[in-house]
């Protein structure tokens, strides 16, 4: 009986000596989370972003607004370049064009000054001519047709009008100066003569004026 007891005493010995380790083992495990919790904390708060203050947002703003101005101005430069640069390139395929009709008329002139052949000046005068329409169709400059057409206020500018029997009112008889458009755009109008229709005859009533000098013998 006393070993049993014994036994039994051992036993729950052991059974307590066990518990408390695994309360301690828990309280040490609840201890250890509650520190990498309360570190967890810690952390976020250090890692929560400083709200700036009024004296702050006012600079970064400035600074923006400085940035934004720099940018506008650098691009505002560099479209008023490559505007530049079109004007001048458009220049250069312009005179482009008309370099042989001024080389044409150096020939000219200058063989004119050496010759009394008044054919050869001619043909040469034709030369420039066909040179000016040359450069005006590279560049898709027309003429606007005039003459037998209605009046059209958009590229015709009346210079006066006359009567006629052959061309109805509102055509065009003649042109006094030659216009030109560019494609969809006028370039100058043309200026020309605009038919007003048939003259209106004056019809004289002979018989009313047979009667009014007998009326005022009459009369008298």
């Amino acid at each position: 009986m006393p070993d049993e007891e014994n036994k039994e005493i051992n036993e729950a010995k052991t059974n307590e000596t066990t518990s408390a380790q695994e309360t301690a083992e828990k309280e040490e495990e609840q201890a250890d989370v509650k520190q990498a919790e309360q570190a967890a904390e810690e952390k976020a708060k250090q890692e929560e972003p400083k709200q700036p203050t009024p004296e702050e947002i006012i600079a970064e703003l400035n600074d923006k607004l400085l940035r934004l101005h720099a940018d506008f101005d650098n691009y505002r430069k560099r479209m008023a370049r490559e505007a530049n640069e079109t004007r001048e390139r458009s220049k250069i395929a312009v005179v482009t064009e008309f370099l042989p009709v001024y080389d044409f008329y150096n020939m000219a002139m200058k063989h004119a000054a050496t010759s009394d052949d008044l054919n050869a000046i001619k043909q040469g005068m034709q030369m420039i001519l066909n040179e000016f329409k040359r450069a005006l169709d590279n560049l898709s400059i027309k003429e606007i047709a005039t003459e037998g057409k209605p009046f059209d206020p958009r590229f015709h500018e009346a210079a006066k009008t006359e009567a006629s029997d052959t061309i109805p009112e509102g055509a065009i008889i003649s042109q006094w100066k030659p216009g030109y458009t560019m494609g969809e755009r006028l370039i100058r109008p043309a200026m020309v003569v605009v038919s007003s229709g048939p003259a209106k005859s004056i019809k004289v009533d002979e018989q009313k004026l047979e009667e009014q000098p007998a009326k005022e013998n009459k009369e008298n």
